[in-house]
């Protein structure tokens, strides 16, 4: 009798170690979070992250009229990757000018008791067919950032150059839902130029949104506004070429593109880009189109004997400075024949 009890006496702390481990693998093991898609987000906040530190100002400026809602935008854990989702919405960068962008402020929110997102991704795409984004012009995956309760002010490095134009910027928290919950991006109550728009790419949320549709159009998203609430800093870069002329033409060998500038300054040279339907932006010069003495109008002319037989394909311009920024001056399309 002594011996058995001690034997239970040896075998219960055992037993209590046993069931701990195993109350303990039950909670780390319990289901994860449903993601949501968004929703009526907390009281609009006004007030926008401080003035950018100088040389920097602010480039682009939406960051008011915030409705009381708001849209996922989340690049979540390997487990739930087909919930990433992508808001973005569009800017113009005014006619002779060039942006050099530094940072984007972004006000969003987190789950009662989530964050902080390990890190932000930013994309900047070019105005693709139909006013959405279309090729990818610069991405800053993992983009460092600080703010508060889900609002963000994230660096971009490098900076990111764009001529003038219309481009979209896309912002995404990369956030595990376990432990750290979702980010939202706050929606904005008017909409300046083309509405914002939003895709899940695997249909996590079973919207069929998995392109880039408008947020009002896509028929699943709860109470959508017409934009987002962000704004853009950076710098203004001098422009250092003027375009005069640009285009592409389809030849027996191939198509040739043309253009011509007016005058140009501390410009080292050209890039020629092409894109075929809705694919990504490819170069194709393999050397550098060495940039002409600048004070006098000069022509340039590149024949791309790769273009796809019978394809359209859109081709872009970009300048390489003497410090090396690099910004878009030019887009034309044509077909090629043979």
């Amino acid at each position: 009798m002594h011996s058995g009890r001690r034997c239970n006496a040896a075998v219960l702390p055992a037993i209590a170690l046993l069931l701990s481990l195993f109350l303990a693998q039950a909670a780390t093991s319990s289901p994860r979070p449903a993601p949501t898609l968004g929703g009526t987000a907390a009281a609009a906040r006004s007030s926008a992250p401080r003035a950018p530190a100088a040389p920097a100002v602010v480039l682009y400026d939406q960051y008011d009229t915030q409705a009381a809602s708001d849209i996922t935008s989340q690049d979540f854990e390997v487990a739930l990757d087909g919930f990433d989702s992508f808001a973005a919405d569009d800017f113009v960068v005014p006619s002779g000018q060039s942006w050099s962008i530094t940072g984007v402020d972004v006000d969003g929110e987190y789950t009662t008791g989530g964050g902080p997102a390990a890190s932000v991704n930013v994309f900047f795409y070019t105005n693709g067919v139909g006013s959405l984004p279309g090729a990818l012009a610069a991405s800053r995956p993992g983009s460092s950032y600080t703010g508060t309760a889900g609002d963000f002010v994230v660096s971009l490095s490098p900076a990111v150059a764009l001529a003038a134009g219309t481009y979209w910027v896309s912002v995404q928290a990369r956030q595990d839902i376990t432990p750290h919950g979702q980010w939202f991006w706050h929606e904005r109550a008017v909409q300046s130029n083309q509405g914002s728009v939003w895709q899940n790419p695997g249909n996590g949320f079973g919207t069929g949104c998995m392109t880039w549709v408008r947020q009002t159009a896509c028929a699943a998203l709860v109470d959508p506004n017409p934009d987002q609430v962000f704004r853009l800093n950076g710098t203004v870069i001098p422009t250092a070429v003027r375009i005069t002329a640009f285009g592409a033409s389809s030849t027996a060998r191939g198509v040739r593109v043309r253009w011509t500038s007016a005058s140009t300054t501390d410009v080292l040279g050209f890039e020629v880009w092409r894109q075929r339907g809705g694919g990504p932006l490819r170069k194709v010069n393999a050397k550098l189109i060495a940039a002409k003495p600048s004070g006098h109008a000069s022509r340039y002319s590149f024949l791309d004997v790769h273009a796809s037989p019978g394809n359209l394909h859109r081709y872009r311009l970009q300048v390489v400075t003497l410090s090396g920024a690099r910004y878009w001056a030019g887009a034309a399309t044509a077909r090629a024949l043979r």
